[in-house]
C-alpha cells in the first residue's frame, strides 16, 4: 500500500468562519478535499477575502478540479463562499460534493425536519423585520440583538421572507457537481483520485436518531465551561410560535386551515374587541399607571420567546453538522473534522457500527488532528469523547478570530471558551493554533516550551498571511 500523507490548510478569515483544504498524497497521486468555505458577515470585505482565498485554491490546484467539496451545514460562516465566489468555483471545477442526509430532498425525514426549520426561520425573520426600527426597552433590545446575531448566520436583515444565502450555497453545490452524495452516519468512503483503501472517510454525524439530533445543550458533565441560559425547548413550542407569527395581523380572508391553527391559542380573533377611537378617562388613567412602571410592563415579554427560539434554531443548525473522521490507512492516523457539532451529535458517535469493523473508540484513540468544534465554544467539544483522543501527537486548530465584532463587543461570544482552551492545551501538550495567530507563548511553535512539543510531534507549522498549514505523514 502506498504511503499516504495529508496537508491540512486552515485559511485565515478576519472574522468567524471555516475554510479547510486537505491535500492527500499517495505515491504520485494527489487528491484534495475542501471542507466548507464561509465567513459570518457578508460585507464587501468579507466577500473579497473569500474570493482571494478561492483564487489561491485555484492557483494551488493548477488546472485540476477540486476532488471533493464538503458542505457541513447551512450557516453563513461555513458555506457563504460558495455564493460569493461561485463563479471562481465553477472555473476551478468540482468533481464531487458531499452533504449531510438532512440536505437530501429524497429523504422523507429530512424533508419534514427541513419544513419545520424553514417555518421557524421565516417566523423569526418576520419578528426581526417587525421590530427593526421600533423603540424598545432593555428586554426588547436584548432580544433584538440576539435575533440579529443569530439570523446573521442566515444573511437575514429584516427583509420580507426567509433568508436565502446558506440555502443558495447548498443549491449551488448540488448543481455544480451533478448529483451530490448525501451522507449518513456509518458510511465509509474512499477518497477519490487515490488508490482504493489509501484514505478512508468515516461518517460520524449528524445522527439519524431525532432525540439526539435535537439534543443541543450540554449537561453539567458534558462541557468544560458552564453557560447560563441554556436553551431547552420542545419542537412543538417552536412550531406553535411559527404558526402564531404567521397569523399575527392577519384578520380578513382567513382560510379554514388558518382558523384551525388559530384555535390553538387562548385569545383568537373571534374574541377580540376593537379599541374605541376615543378611550374613556378610566382607560386612559389605567394606561398611564401601567406605563409609569416600565419594570412591570409585559409588552416586550413575548420577544424573550423569540430570543430563545432564535438560540434554539442556531444550536440545532450546528448540531446538524456533517462530521468526518479521515483515516490515513498506512499510518493509521486519523483527522477529525467536527464542524459545529453539538451535544447530541457527539453522543451519537459511540453507537455507530461500520461494516469494516472499525470502532469509534479506536478512531478517537488514533486521532492526531482535531478541527475544534464550533470555534471552541463552550458547547461543542464533549469532554468524555475529547479525552479519548489520547494520541501523543494530537494537534488542534481553532477557526476563530478575536477581532470579530461579536467576540470583541462587551459581553460578546466567549470563543475560545476559557476552560476548553485550557483543556485543549493540556491534551495536545500546547499544540493548539488559532486562525488569528493570537496564540499564547505555551502554544507558539517558535518559542519554548511549545517549540519542543511541536518538534516531538514531527510537525513544523507553516504560517502565512493567508493560511496556517500542518503536514501529517
Amino acid at each position: 500500500m502506498a504511503k499516504v500523507s495529508a496537508t491540512v490548510r486552515m485559511y485565515k478569515l478576519f472574522e468567524l468562519g471555516d475554510c479547510f483544504l486537505v491535500t492527500f498524497t499517495a505515491g504520485r497521486k494527489k487528491s484534495r478535499m475542501l471542507i466548507d468555505c464561509g465567513s459570518f458577515r457578508n460585507s464587501k470585505e468579507s466577500a473579497e477575502r473569500l474570493k482571494e482565498i478561492v483564487k489561491s485554491i485555484g492557483k494551488e490546484l493548477g488546472n485540476a478540479p477540486i476532488d471533493v467539496v464538503v458542505g457541513t451545514h447551512q450557516h453563513n460562516d461555513h458555506v457563504s463562499g460558495f455564493v460569493h465566489a461561485g463563479p471562481q468555483f465553477e472555473e476551478i471545477g468540482i468533481n464531487e460534493v458531499w452533504l449531510s442526509w438532512l440536505d437530501d430532498p429524497s429523504d422523507a425525514a429530512a424533508r419534514r425536519i427541513g419544513k419545520e426549520y424553514k417555518n421557524l426561520v421565516s417566523a423569526l425573520v418576520g419578528v426581526q423585520s417587525a421590530i427593526r426600527n421600533k423603540a424598545l426597552g432593555v428586554r426588547g433590545a436584548r432580544s433584538r440583538e440576539v435575533l440579529d446575531d443569530v439570523l446573521g448566520f442566515y444573511e437575514a436583515k429584516g427583509a420580507a421572507g426567509p433568508p436565502v444565502l446558506p440555502a443558495d450555497a447548498v443549491k449551488f453545490l448540488e448543481s455544480v457537481s451533478g448529483k451530490p452524495k448525501y451522507l449518513s452516519p456509518g458510511a465509509i468512503l474512499n477518497m477519490p483520485g487515490l488508490p482504493a483503501g489509501a484514505v478512508r472517510v468515516y461518517v460520524l454525524g449528524p445522527p439519524r436518531d431525532e432525540d439526539l439530533l435535537f439534543d443541543k445543550d450540554p449537561k453539567k458533565d458534558e462541557t468544560y465551561d458552564k453557560h447560563v441560559a441554556a436553551v431547552s425547548l420542545a419542537r412543538g413550542l417552536a412550531s406553535q410560535f411559527a404558526a402564531a407569527q404567521q397569523l399575527l395581523g392577519a384578520v380578513d380572508g382567513k382560510s379554514q386551515e388558518m382558523l384551525a391553527e388559530e384555535a390553538q391559542f387562548p385569545f383568537d380573533q373571534s374574541v377580540k374587541r376593537p379599541v374605541a377611537a376615543a378611550p374613556s378617562e378610566r382607560l386612559k388613567g389605567m394606561r398611564e399607571r401601567y406605563q409609569a412602571a416600565p419594570w412591570r410592563t409585559i409588552d416586550e415579554d413575548w420577544l424573550g420567546q423569540a430570543e430563545n427560539l432564535a438560540l434554539y434554531l442556531d444550536t440545532f443548525t450546528n448540531n446538524s453538522s456533517l462530521v468526518l473522521a479521515i483515516e490515513l490507512v498506512d499510518s493509521g492516523k486519523v483527522l477529525l473534522f467536527a464542524a459545529d457539532a453539538q451535544t447530541g451529535n457527539w453522543l451519537s458517535w459511540p453507537s455507530i457500527e461500520w461494516v469494516d469493523g472499525a470502532t469509534f473508540e479506536d478512531l478517537m484513540a488514533r486521532t492526531v488532528f482535531y478541527k475544534v468544534g464550533h470555534h471552541a465554544s463552550h458547547n461543542a467539544t464533549l469532554p468524555k469523547i475529547f479525552e479519548m483522543m489520547t494520541n501523543d501527537r494530537l494537534v488542534a486548530l481553532i477557526p476563530v478570530h478575536k477581532q470579530d465584532p461579536n467576540i470583541k463587543k462587551k459581553n460578546g461570544w466567549k470563543m475560545p471558551a476559557a476552560n476548553l482552551f485550557k483543556k485543549l492545551k493540556e491534551q495536545t501538550s500546547g499544540r493548539v493554533l488559532q486562525m488569528d495567530g493570537d496564540n499564547p507563548q505555551d502554544c507558539d511553535p517558535k518559542k519554548n516550551p511549545a517549540k519542543a512539543s511541536w518538534k516531538k510531534a514531527g510537525i513544523a507549522p507553516k504560517i502565512t498571511d493567508l493560511y496556517i498549514e500542518l503536514n501529517f505523514s
